[in-house]
């Protein structure tokens, strides 16, 4: 049986929280996510990554609200896969801090 893609990995740990995310930001997390690579502690990251571009976009586009919702949900699972990575948990929340609050200047 083959490996499942990285993306197709990540979707999995998306699917997995609970509670499950309506349908219709199911489908808008996904279409984000796209195929970006997972490698392991790099989750946090990748989705940190998404939610802050997302939430810049998001800010600038008038009919966003689905993409400000997306932005949000990336950034609280970025908080989330960090937490199950106690190491990286201070980290990422300083960077998620920090990379909001530059998104926003």
């Amino acid at each position: 049986m083959s490996e499942p893609s990285s993306a197709a990995t990540l979707r999995v740990w998306l699917a997995s929280r609970t509670p499950a995310a309506p349908p219709q930001l199911v489908d808008r997390l996904s279409a984000i996510i796209g195929e970006a690579a997972l490698d392991g502690t790099m989750s946090a990251d990748i989705l940190l990554d998404r939610g802050v571009s997302t939430l810049r976009e998001a800010l600038t586009d008038r009919d966003g609200a689905l993409d400000l919702l997306a932005a949000d949900a990336l950034i609280t699972y970025a908080m989330e896969a960090a937490a199950e990575e106690c190491a990286t948990m201070d980290e990422t929340a300083t960077e998620a801090i920090q990379r909001i609050a530059r998104g926003s200047e």
